[in-house]
C-alpha cells in the first residue's frame, strides 16, 4: 500500500501548527554549532531560500532517468514497465540518459541549464533502517543515518541551519506538507500549515460563538513553563502569524498559469505567494505522494497515454516548471533553489505485479537559476555482479553531499556543523 501524505503526517505527529520560539525541549548533541560572535548571536547569512520537494513512497529512479547506455539490461530487468526509447526525452549534451516522457517541463528547464540531475542518490549501506519508509524519511529529513536521535526530539538539517538565521516577520521555515522534521531546528520549530487560506481559526455556521469560546479557553491560566502554557503560547502566536500571513499575501498574483488539478503545483504556488510577501521565510517544504509503486506501475499506458508513474512524474515536472517561471516573473528566481528527493529508490527488476519493490539508490534533482545544469554522480551499474544488498542498484552519491553543496555554495555557510561531517562536492553549484 502506498504511504500517503496524510498517514505519514499522522504517524509523525505533525497535525498541529508549530510555531517558532526558543524551546528547551529540543536538545541534541549530534551536530555542531553555527553560532558566531559574542553571545551566540543569530546570523543574517543571506536572503537565499531552499525549497524541498519530498516525493513520499520511494520514487523509481530508473524510470525517472532512463539509462540509455544500459538499455538492453534495463529492458531485460523491466520487460513490462520499461520506458520505450521512442518516448524517452534524451538529455541535451548527455545522450546516455533520458527523462521520463511525462517530464517535458523539467526537460525544457534542463535544456536551459537550470537542472542538475544527481544520479545514484541514497544513504550509505550501514545506515539505519534502509528500505523502511519512516526510517528513510527520518534520514533524509534529519541527515542522521544512525537513528540515534529517534528516541528524543530530533531536528532537521534545514532546521539546524534556520536556527541561526535572523527571523523576519514570521518564522523562517514553513512546511506545506513536505516534512515538518526537515525544517525543525534545535532552538526553533517550523510553521506547518495546510494552506494559506485555511491558516486561521476555522469558524462554522456559529462562527462568532466559536471564536468567543476559543478566546475563553485561551484565557485560562496555566502553570508557567508547563505544557499547557507552551501550547497556549503556540496558539497565540499562530493567530498573530496567520493574520500577518494572510494580509501580506493577499495581493499576490501568479505571473504564469499553474497546472490545474495538481496538488504539488498548488503547494509551490503558495510557496511563491509566501516568498513574494517578503515575510522572512528562508525555507519551505512541500510533498507529493503515490510513489510506493508495488503494482501496476505503468497502468493505463498505451501508444498515446502515459502510465501511472509517468503521470506522477508529469505532475511533478509541470509543477516545477510553473514554479520556476513564476519565480522569474516576480524577479526572485536568483534567490531560490529547489531540491527534489525521495526516501529510497525501487528494485531494478520488476515484480510479478508489474510494479517495483523497495530499493536502494535513486535519483535527485536540484533546480534553479544558479545551478550548473548537467548530470552529476555515477549512474548505478545494472549488471548482476554490480547489484548490492540482495539485488539492488547501488548508491553512488551520498545524499548529504547534495545538502552540503547547497549549504556551502548557495547559502554560503559551513555545512559541517549542520551535517556533522564533510562530504564530497559534486560541482552543480
Amino acid at each position: 500500500m502506498a504511504i500517503t501524505r496524510r498517514n505519514f503526517l499522522r504517524r509523525s505527529a505533525i497535525t498541529a501548527v508549530g510555531l517558532s520560539f526558543a524551546s528547551p525541549l529540543l536538545q541534541t548533541s549530534a551536530f555542531g554549532s553555527l553560532r558566531q560572535g559574542r553571545g551566540g548571536s543569530k546570523l543574517n547569512l543571506s536572503n537565499k531560500v531552499i525549497v524541498a520537494v519530498n516525493l513520499f513512497g520511494g520514487n523509481d529512479g530508473m524510470n525517472t532517468v532512463i539509462p540509455l547506455n544500459q538499455y538492453a539490461r534495463y529492458y531485460q530487468l523491466r520487460p513490462t514497465i520499461h520506458i520505450p526509447t521512442d518516448r524517452a526525452l534524451v538529455l541535451q549534451n548527455a545522450p546516455d540518459y533520458a527523462f521520463n516522457p511525462g517530464m517535458t517541463a523539467l526537460h525544457a528547464l534542463y535544456g536551459q541549464g537550470k537542472v542538475a540531475v544527481i544520479n545514484g542518490v541514497g544513504a550509505p549501506p550501514d545506515a539505519y533502517g534502509l528500505f523502511d519508509h519512516e526510517a528513510s524519511q527520518y534520514m533524509f529529513q534529519s541527515s542522521d543515518i544512525t537513528g540515534s536521535a529517534s528516541a528524543t526530539v530530533p531536528s532537521g538539517w534545514i532546521g539546524r541551519y534556520l536556527d541561526h538565521v535572523q527571523e523576519g516577520i514570521v518564522t523562517a521555515g514553513v512546511n506545506l506538507g513536505g516534512g515538518e522534521l526537515l525544517l525543525r531546528g534545535i532552538d526553533r520549530e517550523a510553521l506547518s500549515i495546510g494552506s494559506i487560506d485555511q491558516f486561521q481559526v476555522q469558524p462554522g455556521f456559529d462562527g462568532e460563538a466559536r471564536k468567543a469560546a476559543y478566546n475563553d479557553i485561551m484565557a485560562i491560566p496555566a502553570a508557567a513553563g508547563g505544557v499547557a502554557e507552551r501550547n497556549r503560547m503556540l496558539r497565540e502566536s499562530a493567530i498573530e502569524q496567520s493574520a500577518i500571513v494572510r494580509e501580506r499575501t493577499a495581493g499576490y498574483e501568479p505571473s504564469v498559469e499553474y497546472p490545474a488539478d495538481n496538488y504539488l503545483g498548488d503547494s509551490l504556488r503558495q510557496c511563491t505567494q509566501l516568498l513574494t510577501a517578503d515575510l522572512g521565510v528562508r525555507a519551505l517544504a512541500v510533498g507529493y505522494d503515490g510513489y510506493d509503486t508495488h503494482a501496476s506501475q505503468e497502468d493505463g499506458r498505451n501508444d498515446t497515454q502515459l502510465g501511472y508513474h509517468s503521470v506522477l512524474m508529469r505532475d511533478v515536472s509541470d509543477a516545477i516548471g510553473a514554479f520556476q517561471a513564476d519565480l522569474v516573473g516576480h524577479g526572485i528566481a536568483q534567490d531560490v533553489i529547489l531540491l527534489v528527493f525521495s526516501e529510497f529508490g525501487r528494485r531494478p527488476e520488476e515484480n510479478n505485479d508489474a510494479g517495483t519493490d523497495h530499493g536502494y539508490g535513486s535519483v535527485g534533482f536540484v533546480v534553479g537559476e544558479t545551478v550548473h545544469g548537467g548530470v552529476y554522480g555515477e549512474y548505478p551499474n545494472l549488471n548482476e555482479d554490480r547489484l548490492v544488498l540482495d539485488g539492488n542498484v547501488d548508491v553512488t552519491t551520498d545524499f548529504r553531499s547534495v545538502y552540503s553543496e547547497v549549504l556551502a555554495e548557495f547559502i554560503g555557510t559551513d555545512p559541517v556543523p549542520v551535517l556533522g561531517g564533510t562530504f564530497p562536492a559534486l560541482g552543480f553549484l
